[in-house]
Formats: C-alpha cells, sequence, structure tokens
C-alpha cells in the first residue's frame, strides 16, 4: 500500500495543529501505522499531545501506531552542514575547506537545510499515513516551492559547459539531491497520495488566505485540495446579541465561503474546552472524519442580529506605566515589535498601536515583515514595499515587505558592486549564484535591516511573522555580526563593506537590547498553546539581550455575555489562563475584549487602540 500524505495548513490560530493531530489520532486508531510531523519552527505539537517531542521520531504515549516529530532548524541545519562537509573533510586543502564551511555558516544554509529534512519525509514507505502540520501559510508555501525552485537550479546547471555551478556546490554534486527534489515534487503532485487541507475560520482574512493559497498551489500544478471551516460557534450558545451577531456574521461567510469554492468543505464547530490529550484528540478526529457537516449539504442561516456599537466610549485614561513604552524617550526613536503565535491578532494590535502613537502627534511608520500579511485589508486601501500615507491621517504610514520586489532589488545591487570589481566572466558565476532560492531570505533580512535603521519616523511599529519565523529574523544581526567577526580571524581580514554591514548590524542589535529605544510585545489569547509559544519565544530573546515589555491579552470574553454554560466553560479557562499570562510573564499587560466586528477600517481601528491604551 502508498504511503498517504495530508499537509495542514492556513492562517495561524485557526486550529491546524488540532486538526492535523486530531487527524493522526485517528488514523492510527484504524491501525495505521501513522507520522505526525510538524515544520513549523514554534511548533506546539508537544503541548497538544501533552509529552516531550522534539527533533526525533516518539513514539506517542498510549498509541501504538502513533509517532510524532518537530522538526527542529537549528538541529537540521546542524545535521546538514555535518552531512555536506564530513565526506570532503579529509580530501581538500585545509584553506579550501575553511572557505566551504564559512559558506556553509550562512543563514541561508538553514532553509536549505529545513527543506531538504522536509523531503525526506515525503518518502517513508514504512507509514500508512504521514502527516504535515505546516507553519503558517505565507513560509509553508516557501517550502513547497523549493523542490521545484531547486530542481530547476540544478538542472539549468548541469547543461553549462563543464557542468555548472549552483551556490551549493557543482551541479554534478548536486544529482542525487534533484532526483530526491523530483521524487518529492511527484508525490504532492500524486492526487491518489497527497491532499492538502486549508483550515481557515469564517473570517475575512483567512477566506482571504485560503483562496491566494488555492491558487499559488494550482501553479505548483498541486490539485488535491479541500477546506476544514473551523471555530464555528454552535447555535444553542448564541443566546444574546453579542453571540447571536457573531453567529449571524460566521453564518454569511459559510456563505460566502459556499459560493467561493469548488474542493470539499467540512465544517467544525468551536468546542467549549481547549483540545489536548490523547482522548480528547481521538473523539475530535471521529467528529472530523465520520460525523462533521460537509458545507455542500449544509445551508447557511439568514439571522437578522441586532449590531452594537463595537466599543462604547468609556475608554480607559492613558496608563502612566504604558505610555513610556509607546512613544520616544530621550529624543530617541521608539520601536515596538509585535510577535506571537499565528492567529493572535498581531496585524490588528499592531495597526491600532499605530494609529494611536500617531495620534499623539509622532510621525509613525508601520511596517509588516509577514509574508502572509493582510495591512491592505484592514486599511481599505494598498499597501506596498515603500511607506504610504494612510488616507486621513497626518503622522501615519504603513509599508510590507515584499519579498519579490526585494529580491530584485537585492540581486541589481550586488551585481552594480560586482560589475565595477569583476571581469564578466566573475559577474555572470556571481549571477548564477545570485538565482538561488536562498536569494530570498537574504534579501528580507537587508530590507528589515534597511528599515530599523531609518531615521525618519519617531516610531516604527513591526507587524512580525509568527514566532518562528520572527526570532529568526531577530536573530540573524546577531549571527551575522558574529559570522564576520569569525572571517576575520580566518581569512584575509575584514573588508570595508563588511566594517559598513558590521556597523549596520551592530546599530539594530543596540536598538533591540535598548528598552529606551524599543518595546518588545507579545501578543496572546488566553489558551495553553499561545502562552507556551510566547514564553519559550521570551526566553529565546533573553538570550541575545532582548527583554519582553509588554503583553498583550487579546479575544477577552466580556463578563456581560456570559449567559449559558457553553460560554461559562469558555470564560472559566479564560479566567485560569489569564492568571496563568500574569505568573509567566513579569511585564505589563493589556488587554482587547472580543468584539462583535472584525477590526476593519480605521475607525475601528483607532476605538482598538483607545481600547488598549487608553484616550
Amino acid at each position: 500500500m502508498q504511503t498517504k500524505f495530508y499537509f495542514f495548513s492556513g492562517k495561524g490560530g485557526v486550529g491546524k495543529t488540532s486538526m492535523a493531530a486530531s487527524s493522526a489520532v485517528y488514523f492510527a486508531s484504524q491501525d495505521k501505522k501513522t507520522l505526525i510531523i510538524t515544520t513549523d519552527p514554534a511548533s506546539n505539537l508537544a503541548d497538544v499531545f501533552e509529552q516531550k517531542i522534539g527533533h526525533k521520531i516518539t513514539l506517542i504515549n498510549g498509541a501504538a501506531n502513533l509517532f510524532a516529530m518537530e522538526l527542529n532548524p537549528d538541529v537540521a541545519t546542524a545535521e546538514y552542514k555535518e552531512r555536506t562537509l564530513s565526506p570532503l573533510r579529509d580530501l581538500i586543502p585545509v584553506e579550501s575547506f575553511k572557505v566551504l564551511e564559512e559558506q556553509l555558516n550562512s543563514p541561508c544554509t538553514a532553509e536549505m537545510a529545513a527543506f531538504d529534512r522536509f523531503t525526506d519525509f515525503l518518502q517513508k514507505p514504512e507509514y500508512d499515513v504521514v502527516i504535515f502540520d505546516t507553519a503558517p501559510t505565507g513560509h509553508t508555501l516557501r517550502l513547497l516551492e523549493l523542490p521545484v525552485e531547486w530542481s530547476g537550479v540544478i538542472e539549468k546547471a548541469a547543461k553549462e559547459e563543464g557542468g555548472g555551478q549552483t551556490c551549493i556546490g557543482p551541479a554534478a554534486a548536486l544529482a542525487e539531491s534533484k532526483a530526491k527534489f523530483d521524487r518529492a515534487i511527484a508525490a504532492m503532485r500524486d492526487t491518489s497520495r497527497t491532499t492538502f487541507i486549508f483550515v481557515l475560520r469564517p473570517e475575512v482574512t483567512p477566506i482571504y488566505e485560503a483562496e491566494r493559497s488555492i491558487a499559488e498551489l494550482l501553479k505548483l500544478k498541486i490539485t488535491s485540495q479541500e477546506l476544514i471551516i473551523n471555530g464555528i460557534y454552535p447555535q444553542s450558545a448564541c443566546d444574546n446579541p453579542f453571540m447571536l451577531a457573531r453567529f449571524a456574521k460566521q453564518q454569511k461567510f459559510l456563505e460566502l465561503i459556499k459560493n467561493k469554492f469548488t474542493v470539499p468543505i467540512t465544517l467544525m464547530e468551536l468546542e467549549p474546552n481547549e483540545i489536548k490529550g490523547k482522548n480528547l484528540l481521538l473523539q475530535i478526529g471521529r467528529k472530523l472524519h465520520t460525523q462533521a457537516k460537509k458545507l455542500s449539504n449544509y445551508e447557511p442561516l439568514t439571522i437578522e442580529a441586532k449590531r452594537g456599537k463595537l466599543a462604547t466610549n468609556d475608554f480607559p485614561k492613558i496608563d502612566k506605566k504604558i505610555r513610556p513604552m509607546l512613544i520616544p524617550q530621550n529624543a530617541k526613536r521608539r520601536t515596538i515589535f509585535f510577535a506571537g503565535k499565528g492567529g493572535v491578532g498581531k496585524t490588528s494590535v499592531a495597526a491600532a498601536t499605530a494609529l494611536w502613537t500617531a495620534e499623539q502627534g509622532y510621525k509613525t511608520l508601520l511596517l509588516t515583515t509577514d509574508p502572509a500579511s493582510h495591512l491592505s485589508q484592514i486599511f481599505e486601501q494598498d499597501v506596498s514595499g515603500q511607506p504610504t500615507l494612510i488616507n486621513g491621517e497626518n503622522n501615519l504610514w504603513a509599508a510590507r515587505i515584499d519579498a519579490e520586489k526585494a529580491t530584485e532589488e537585492y540581486k541589481e545591487k550586488i551585481l552594480a558592486e560586482a560589475r565595477k570589481k569583476y571581469d564578466k566572466q566573475r559577474v555572470l558565476a556571481i549571477e548564477e549564484e545570485l538565482n538561488s532560492p536562498c536569494t530570498e531570505e537574504m534579501a528580507t533580512f537587508e530590507k528589515f535591516i534597511d528599515f530599523a535603521t531609518r531615521k525618519d519616523f519617531e516610531v516604527l511599529v513591526f507587524d512580525t511573522a509568527p514566532t518562528g519565523h520572527t526570532l529568526r529574523l531577530l536573530e540573524l544581526p546577531v549571527d551575522w555580526s558574529k559570522q564576520i567577526e569569525i572571517k576575520t580571524f580566518t581569512s584575509t581580514g575584514e573588508t570595508e563593506v563588511d566594517k559598513i554591514t558590521k556597523s549596520r548590524f551592530k546599530e539594530v542589535i543596540d536598538m533591540m537590547q535598548d528598552i529606551n529605544q524599543t518595546t518588545f510585545s507579545f501578543v496572546m489569547y488566553p489558551e495553553s498553546t499561545p502562552i507556551e509559544e510566547a514564553a519559550r519565544a521570551m526566553e529565546e530573546l533573553l538570550t541575545i539581550g532582548v527583554p519582553t515589555s509588554l503583553v498583550v491579552a487579546n479575544f477577552i470574553l466580556p463578563e456581560s455575555i456570559i449567559t449559558n454554560n457553553y460560554l461559562k466553560q469558555r470564560k472559566a479557562m479564560e479566567k485560569k489562563y489569564l492568571a496563568e499570562m500574569d505568573r509567566r510573564f513579569t511585564a505589563p499587560a493589556v488587554q482587547l475584549p472580543l468584539l462583535v466586528d472584525d477590526l476593519i477600517g480605521k475607525e475601528k481601528l483607532k476605538e482598538a487602540g483607545y481600547m488598549l491604551y487608553g484616550k
């Protein structure tokens, strides 16, 4: 029997891990030898299964057929380096080996290592089922594109006279890798073996992201796709005007989804409790695969619910302890980072914060580093790679790091410098190296440094990608600064370009480590996985000297709507985790309640800012 592959993807916070883990437990209960592997660098798989897993295939306690693994990018990178270097250690001169070792210390190697390991798991015939619990959509699409891109790069280089070069070695030496990538591509495109399942909630941005992702997969000729609509409120729990309004809105989105998508769609209700532990996962798995409604057989309800205001005008006064964390101190620019698990509301909180600081009279730039960002949707205007003034505002600009455009600019910059220094043949070789898929990460990082060192704004607010990718971005200046120091000792010394680069990195590192310049904030909702993820990230940031200054608790249930047992169960869970947040994080905390409407449009975002920080 051929191995079946299932990919669970979607916007952060929609329940990918819960649906993937529930499916894994269900398939294992059907006597299928099942492996679930997470490619998310900020994995919560261990939290869901309530046991340690890590970077090795681990038997899940009490489940004879179920195995799991959390792909650790750092360990995968170390393994990849060792696999690449060990055959050459005694075969090439010491100086040549040092040069190769230095090349592999490039941050690009981490991307290469992660996807190389990922393709290994698409060739696991000893399992009946392999489930991939993936990183949020933007990064997952990148991972899926890489085998296609690298196969093309190797093939093109191999056709060159004398056997061409790629940035990771000669094409002839990569024939085996190309064969592996081609097998991975074939497996992903085989509709009898592989299914891509997008998990989404009935909300604006997850629908937009699912639509975009399905189109991107079709470009890769991956056609076997399904949707799970998760987090639907049970009608019985919506017995007050607030919940009825939210239920009515969800039903309208279900109608929209039914008309928009032609793939199979399964409906899953929001559970009253957190989905954790093997027994509850099995219950959810059975619901998902044997009992859940299909949208094709369901007629969304038309409910006229009385709509309340987003908020009252009874906003708190501005908190004197919080205010200094949001505005410049001692004539230094203020940089505010918002990080956290996907789906916790980082973009909305970042946008509300940027509007708030702009209203205080500070020239503010809101920048997103998330490849799946929806700033354009929430501001209802185009947000490009260059700072764009928000309509009707005098002090607020927004921009996004456009990876594709950043890559083009980065390539042109490197080639312009190369043309001044080298002959035509060397320039062609550099151009070939720049066609590597790794170049995109380098270009994105360079753009982040550009924005982080700008002096023309008084407040800079970063809406970051989900936690694992944000940590990587923030750690890169430190990693690269160390790399330049290593290079100084192992080669001819520090070049002028190295000195300029190191100076820029030092400026960013000093800025991030200075609480008088930078506020690092974690956004989370009161459940176990966002809290655990933020706590781990907080510890990791401390290792590079970056403290956490602010905590935002989002989607807090208003006391006035707790009118039935379902909502009482949700509120009891929430109170338990708010106490947990208070215990785990020493930084000051602010709260944003669950609101009737999505935070779309400037006026709603402004009110959210007042609710967070006062008026």
